[in-house]
């Protein structure tokens, strides 16, 4: 990857923020895992003309150091504890943060926004809190490589840091996490393990098949994957250019222009993907971010009305 200095930054920065491939050659990681298999594999594949400039890094060097800082090890729990097991051809691997072998309890800690954590208590459109799948995954991850080593997993933990947290937003709004600290948990289950097993076997075919598959052919990632936003519908009136009101089903919005009536009409709002459009350093070379890189801005879709 090719690491750019915009502002001219001290070398010493330059270098902590320098990464490597993620993976070893026949290997995967947890944390890739979860990630989309396109992405995955571009990245892998286009490693030496990825572009990234040192100050888009910097959050690294926090999650690096807090990490270095929590290596200490308690009586009986283990940091940093490297895990394999092999699946078809491919070394599933892991690094657990931390271990509490009497316990069966598996930590790991994230250098977080405030953002991350609002966002998990939204509601999808089955009324159900939107959560942390991802952490859930990749938690699930750790225990499945644990119990495959012999070893017991109980529960996961994951600490979030929250690097952006402000204490007189706290006091002022009830809903804003009170702690610079927010703690998810769940407990293992037998269920649970054998979904993951499924999902990783999956995920590791996917890897497999399409790893000598062109660019353009690899199926895109899943909305999920691609932190796709919802649709939005918007009722507009002729001759206005905000609109009259927004929603979050298409069924919900037709409703509302037919008791308004004549004059008033339907825009689709096509929900982004705000990781190919933010955070997706191979975006260049997937033709899915390519041809869906103009698609409308849905900045009003944190406040969706409802019909009344």
């Amino acid at each position: 990857m090719k690491i750019t200095n915009k502002l001219n930054l001290p070398y010493g920065l330059v270098k902590a923020v320098s990464p490597e491939p993620h993976n070893k050659t026949g290997e995967i990681s947890a944390t890739t895992l979860i990630q989309g298999t396109k992405h995955v594999i571009l990245t892998q594949r286009h490693w030496d003309e990825l572009e990234d400039d040192v100050s888009e890094r910097i959050w690294a060097v926090f999650g690096t150091a807090v990490h270095a800082l929590l290596e200490t090890e308690g009586e009986n729990d283990f940091t940093e504890i490297e895990l394999k097991q092999k699946v078809s051809n491919i070394t599933v691997t892991g690094r657990l943060d931390n271990y509490d072998m009497a316990t069966g309890t598996i930590c790991d800690y994230k250098n977080t926004s405030v953002y991350k954590i609002k966002a998990s208590w939204q509601k999808g459109s089955d009324g159900k809190p939107y959560g942390f799948p991802e952490w859930q995954m990749q938690g699930l991850i750790y225990a499945w490589l644990l119990q495959k080593n012999g070893l017991p997993a109980t529960k996961c933990r994951f600490i979030a840091l929250l690097k952006d947290h402000s204490k007189t937003e706290a006091e002022r709004d009830h809903l804003y996490p009170q702690s610079p600290v927010f703690v998810y948990e769940f407990n293992v289950t037998k269920e649970a393990l054998d979904d993951i097993e499924s999902f990783i076997r999956r995920k590791v075919f996917q890897y497999e098949v399409y790893s000598s598959t062109e660019d353009n052919l690899i199926p895109e990632c899943s909305a999920e994957e691609r932190w796709q936003k919802k649709d939005v519908y918007a009722v507009k009136k002729e001759g206005r250019k905000s609109a009259v009101k927004l929603f979050d089903t298409k069924e919900e919005a037709d409703e509302k222009i037919a008791e308004l009536g004549k004059g008033y009409y339907l825009e689709v709002r096509k929900g982004e993907s705000m990781k190919c459009k933010n955070y997706c350093l191979c975006s260049a070379f997937c033709n899915f971010c390519q041809e869906n890189q103009n698609l409308v801005s849905n900045e009003d879709a944190d406040n969706v009305s409802k019909a009344a």
